[in-house]
């Protein structure tokens, strides 16, 4: 395999907010992509009490720094005569703040609700990481039983990625990913971490392997609602110790502990019960509690004489623990001794979520998903196959129905559900789509090499005469024959593969629609995008090789891209699935992230593919024929529906009622609150929130005034100034407004998914 071409950046402090500050779960186009730029362009910081920045000359940076941190605008910021001028802030209340929570589905009839914390905690939060990131992988090494764990500090590369190729002509992309003696598609995270990225990496592994032969049974348990539970003081207890921590308050305040827990206090308006949810910096602060845990663990059992790798194996990934043992009395001796460790950091242990194991240690899932692979292997619609051979190699299971039907047999006979497989089922068909995909395009690549070597030999043809003339006729009729057979097979291929999509199309829906959610929806809108980028793809290939090679017609080509007829029923099919899933049902308080991740999809289908507005106003709760709103609807679905409707005239009526929305969230404007933050930046910078340039500065006037922004004294010309310079200069702060494309925002989700 080809190494992708990379480039060591080096270190950057900043890389914090790309890569640990935000929630796997973020609809598209949300990221911190361009704040990561924007800070490293101005070079902000901060520095003791001081928001520095590089000089700006017009204003408007300093402007735009105040509305991001929260600074308000009787704030004023202060010349420095180096090069930098800051604003001077109250860091013990500048940095208690709002966090933006939004809920997404996590079990049956449950939801998980995730956290994007205010802008001047993430600018915090860099300074932090800087200071302590040693201290926190020291504090990271003291448990024996972690299989994640920080371990060092990542290297920051640039790799580019092959796998777009054929869009980088129009919209160049480079990644930023995060490294540790392995390649990843994104910037993962700050830390690389030992010893499994995935939990079921470990259940593969070695080390699960030995165990399993070592004892003869398994315990699984976890803590009950762990990020929810904890109590930020019990850091410093951990690090430290409960009472020393006590007696020694001041100074447990200035350890490390003491600072992480008054950060995670801060940026969750100064809650000590619970701690945000969704970004690595929570999943760290955990670990380092749960590894003291495992060390007392540890210790107590020692001291009863129990052995670890002799008598008993533990192995612990971020809340989940997986016990190993043969005598029961150990396991009742573990378990009692997590029960007391637990409690003495106000943890609990989660009863219900109890399994034991014995030989053979296999799980229910473990053996569904092997049948799953086994139905995949053998089934027609991944595969390419010369028709006489399909008995001899076994294919089965033409129609995504029939594969539908023995999916459900697997659920039956192995007793699991669909929340077990599904995320293992898509990922199998994205794959297996790859895999049809690639074999095309490699038969494609011998066609076109055949149709070059037959223009080379008419031009020697051409070019010479007598004997010479009929050895390059013989070798031209050779190459005739080879594109004949490779025109052949490719019209099986291309046949076969209209057919393929569309069950795969089929299945996926399927398998979605029957449990919904954002990891899910990310894994279709892969697989959506795929098809759509490859019959997009094979057209402007296909011009382009009727336009650059001499002697090709477009008759020769006819089984590289699909006709209008077949391209639609395709686009169709897609377009029909995602209806089906927005007319089910509208979006409930805590599930509108997982569909807002299929409106881009539609808009890649072009735009003879819309829905209609009542459609969506209905899906998202926006009542467009009353005067009464629903102001529920969050910061990610108002800025989501924004860059769908763009400035189509259709969606008039609910880019109007948007409008009313913004306005009303905003007559209770607080610059710490995270929400209002992000909203008011998109505000400023949307070029969809009203029909023209000219209308969008003015609601943008309209919402400075109403929340006092403008100093008392400012013209309208001032105004409209600042307006217009704030939305020229930074298009992009959060939300990708200008240049955005799916396809990178799906590509940097590839590799990074939920712990």
């Amino acid at each position: 395999m080809r190494k992708r071409a990379s480039k060591n950046i080096g270190y950057k402090k900043e890389r914090v907010v790309l890569s640990d500050i935000l929630p796997y779960e973020v609809p598209p186009f949300f990221s911190n992509r361009y704040f990561y730029n924007f800070l490293i362009n101005h070079k902000i910081s901060i520095v003791g009490d001081e928001i520095r920045f590089k000089k700006d000359r017009s204003g408007t940076l300093e402007k735009l720094i105040a509305i991001l941190f929260g600074l308000g605008n009787s704030n004023k910021p202060k010349k420095n005569s180096s090069n930098y001028d800051y604003y001077k802030i109250d860091l013990e209340k500048s940095l208690v703040t709002i966090p933006f929570k939004f809920k997404v589905t996590h079990k049956d009839n449950d939801f998980r609700e995730l956290t994007v914390i205010h802008p001047i905690n993430q600018l915090h939060l860099i300074g932090f990481y800087d200071k302590y990131r040693n201290t926190i992988l020291d504090n990271s090494s003291l448990s024996k039983f972690s299989l994640r764990r920080a371990a060092k500090v990542s290297s920051l590369k640039y790799f580019k990625d092959s796998s777009n190729k054929s869009r980088k002509s129009k919209s160049p992309e480079i990644e930023i990913i995060e490294t540790t003696d392995k390649e990843y598609t994104s910037l993962k995270t700050f830390f690389s971490y030992k010893k499994y990225s995935n939990i079921y990496k470990f259940y593969e592994s070695y080390e699960y392997q030995r165990a399993e032969k070592r004892f003869d049974n398994l315990l699984k348990f976890d803590v009950s609602r762990c990020f929810d539970s904890i109590y930020t003081h019990t850091l410093p207890w951990a690090l430290i110790n409960k009472k020393i921590v006590k007696d020694n308050i001041y100074s447990a305040k200035n350890s490390f502990g003491g600072k992480f827990d008054k950060i995670m206090q801060q940026m969750n308006y100064n809650e000590t019960n619970g701690i945000v949810i969704g970004p690595e910096f929570s999943r760290i602060f955990a670990e380092l509690i749960l590894q003291r845990i495992d060390r007392n663990v540890e210790k107590a059992l020692n001291e009863k004489g129990y052995r670890y790798k002799e008598d008993y194996d533990v192995y612990r990934y971020v809340d989940d623990f997986f016990v190993f043992y043969t005598d029961e009395k150990i396991k009742l001796e573990i378990l009692n001794t997590y029960k007391l460790k637990l409690q003495e950091y106000n943890l609990f242990f989660n009863e219900s979520k109890t399994k034991n194991f014995t030989k053979p240690i296999i799980t229910n899932i473990t053996i569904a998903k092997e049948e799953i692979r086994k139905l995949v292997e053998f089934s027609m619609i991944f595969q390419f196959y010369e028709n006489e051979a399909k008995s001899q190699i076994g294919l089965k299971y033409y129609s995504s129905k029939d594969i539908i039907t023995n999916y459900k047999l697997i659920l039956s006979n192995t007793e699991t559900s669909y929340k077990d497989l599904q995320n293992y089922f898509l990922s199998i068909i994205f794959n297996k789509l790859k895999g049809l995909i690639k074999k095309i395009q490699i038969e494609q690549e011998v066609l076109f090499d055949l149709f070059s070597q037959k223009r080379l030999k008419i031009l020697e043809i051409n070019s010479s005469s007598g004997e010479e003339r009929e050895e390059n006729e013989k070798k031209l009729q050779s190459t005739r024959e080879k594109q004949a057979d490779q025109e052949k097979v490719l019209k099986i291929y291309h046949q076969q593969l209209y057919k393929n999509l569309n069950e795969i199309i089929e299945l996926t829906f399927f398998i979605y629609s029957v449990l919904p959610r954002v990891t899910y929806s990310i894994k279709v809108c892969h697989i959506l995008f795929r098809i759509i980028d490859f019959i997009k793809n094979q057209e402007s290939t296909k011009k382009a090789y009727l336009s650059k090679i001499p002697y090709v017609n477009d008759d020769e080509l006819k089984f590289i891209a699909y006709d209008f007829d077949k391209k639609h029923n395709l686009f169709k099919k897609i377009f029909d699935g995602i209806s089906i899933v927005f007319k089910r049902s509208s979006s409930s308080e805590y599930a509108e992230v997982e569909t807002l991740y299929l409106l881009p999809i539609i808009n890649e289908l072009g735009h003879h593919y819309q829905f209609d507005e009542i459609l969506l106003t209905k899906h998202f709760n926006v009542n467009i024929n009353t005067t009464k709103l629903n102001y529920d609807i969050n910061y990610f679905t108002i800025i989501s529906l924004l860059n769908h409707i763009k400035r189509n005239s259709k969606f008039n009526h609910l880019r109007q009622k948007l409008q009313e929305i913004i306005l009303k969230k905003f007559t209770k404007f607080e610059s710490n609150n995270a929400e209002d933050t992000f909203l008011l930046i998109d505000v400023l910078t949307c070029p969809y929130i009203s029909n023209t340039d000219t209308d969008a500065n003015n609601f943008r006037k309209k919402v400075l005034n109403q929340i006092k922004f403008f100093d008392n004294g400012t013209t309208n010309s001032e105004k409209q100034n600042i307006i217009e310079n704030i939305g020229g200069v930074y298009s992009n702060l959060f939300f990708t407004w200008k240049g955005s494309d799916i396809g990178i925002e799906l590509n940097t989700k590839r590799g990074h998914s939920v712990y």
